[in-house]
């Protein structure tokens, strides 16, 4: 289970008791942070507006307060000796309620709970809930997966917070992902991802990749996927079933090999450099990483195949809300219209077959493109939820390597319901897994809970 702040929440034996109850033994902190009364202007609203839990409620008095995120302790000022970073200090004031999260911490574990934390890389780089700001000129920069500090926060970050809370046994990496969207001006469009970095530039030439090449490719593969007449898309779908979801198809092509190549790199330099920094100090946590699902490996530079050799879990995403920022069936529906917009021989229904060509991604005939903001059919969930949960576990090898994230909503889209939520747990208990982490407890709702205490109690 995953909270978020105010973690106040969990100072109550009967936080615990009813996770307990419910079959869950594990509780992952989003963000590990204090939060600060530093007057009215400054701050965030606790809970947050999508977060209103009533636990939460009751841990800030009975409704919302403005605080701000302050770091949980005190840090270590030698493990960040030559980062272009200066750790967050803790506040004076706050020793009181570091005291209450670390009993907080230990009353979980006294009651058999494995504790885990996330270097959501959002926050740790850039200056939220507590994590602290690079310098000021260096915030300035554009991220880059290829950024040599990234790794190296995250160890200093990692050997910190377990120095203080030697409770934590496992750290969840958040990425990191390219972008994998085509809908023109999508928060994830991955034609308007600024990957033309000083630090990315020169990991390519590192690894004797030709940046321009890279930047190419990526234009290279929008022109691809605006030359569909339909006869094209029927002999694609004929001819090359699959050919996006597989890495040998764009490893091998000419024109597109580049750009895939330098976001494979990257991705695994990122989380291999991370898993074994963080192990050569730290050999007992337990190291995860989280990744889009299968179908948006090629693109998001994942492959989960290839991180079994550093990682300890894999976290995929099954995120199938629709209307909304990086749900699959959102995405579905952004790819098969664009596709559309592009290309004016196609129809929904031509696309659609192309799209699940294209990723090998089956679609029942009573769930089409067009109803994927309704409730979802039974069958989709044996075929479509099905085929991708089986290709996340196939690659993760052991049922107890596989905990994925379970989120319903992101960013103001369309929840799933309860029974979406019900048969989507179902679908993956019938695959073989036995973990996930859902995202998120605060915003847990009755009839929710039933479905989860349903599925995991027993």
């Amino acid at each position: 289970m995953l909270v978020r702040p105010p973690n106040a929440i969990m100072r109550e034996e009967s936080f615990w008791d009813e996770l307990a109850a419910a079959g869950i033994r594990e509780v992952a902190l989003q963000w590990l942070c204090l939060l600060d009364d530093q007057g009215p202007e400054d701050g965030n609203i606790y809970p947050q507006p999508e977060d209103t839990h009533p636990r939460g409620l009751a841990a800030v008095g009975g409704s919302p307060i403005k605080r701000t995120p302050v770091a949980a302790y005190s840090p270590n000022p030698e493990l960040y000796e030559g980062l272009n970073w200066e750790p967050p200090g803790m506040p004076a004031h706050m020793q009181s309620q570091q005291e209450e999260l670390r009993e907080s911490l230990r009353l979980g574990v006294s009651k058999g709970f494995r504790l885990y934390t996330t270097d959501d890389k959002g926050y740790f780089l850039f200056g939220s809930f507590g994590t602290g700001r690079l310098n000021e000129e260096r915030s300035r920069l554009v991220p880059s997966v290829t950024d040599s500090d990234g790794p190296a926060m995250t160890v200093a970050r990692a050997r910190d917070t377990i120095a203080n809370f030697p409770e934590i046994t496992g750290l969840l990496l958040d990425g990191p992902d390219f972008k994998w969207e085509i809908k023109p001006g999508h928060r994830d469009d991955m034609w308007v991802e600024p990957i033309d970095t000083p630090a990315n530039r020169a990991f390519a030439a590192a690894n004797e990749i030709n940046f321009d090449d890279v930047l190419d490719g990526r234009s290279k593969f929008q022109d691809y996927l605006k030359s569909f007449t339909p006869d094209a898309a029927k002999r694609f779908i004929e001819e090359q079933h699959g050919a996006l979801a597989d890495h040998a198809w764009w490893s091998l092509h000419p024109e597109f090999s580049p750009w895939y190549n330098f976001k494979q790199k990257a991705v695994e330099w990122s989380v291999s450099s991370s898993y074994s920094g963080v192990k050569s100090h730290l050999p007992d946590l337990a190291v995860g990483n989280s990744s889009r699902l299968p179908f948006a490996t090629t693109l998001t530079g994942h492959n989960t195949a290839r991180k079994q050799r550093y990682t300890d879990f894999q976290m995929p995403k099954e995120y199938w809300w629709s209307e909304g920022v990086a749900g699959f069936r959102g995405t579905v529906v952004n790819w098969v219209n664009t596709l559309v917009e592009w290309n004016p021989g196609l129809d929904e229904d031509l696309a659609s077959q192309l799209f699940s060509a294209m990723f090998d991604y089956p679609m029942p005939a009573d769930y089409p493109v067009s109803s994927y903001s309704d409730e979802a059919t039974d069958e989709w969930f044996t075929t479509s939820v099905h085929d991708q949960t089986m290709k996340m576990l196939r690659d993760c090898e052991d049922p107890e390597r596989f905990v994925p994230w379970v989120g319903l909503e992101h960013f103001g889209s369309n929840w799933l319901t309860p029974s979406e939520l019900d048969r989507l747990l179902g679908e993956m208990r019938k695959t073989g897994a036995t973990r996930y982490c859902y995202f998120v407890y605060n915003s847990l709702k009755p009839e929710y809970w039933d479905v989860i205490r349903k599925n995991s109690a027993g």
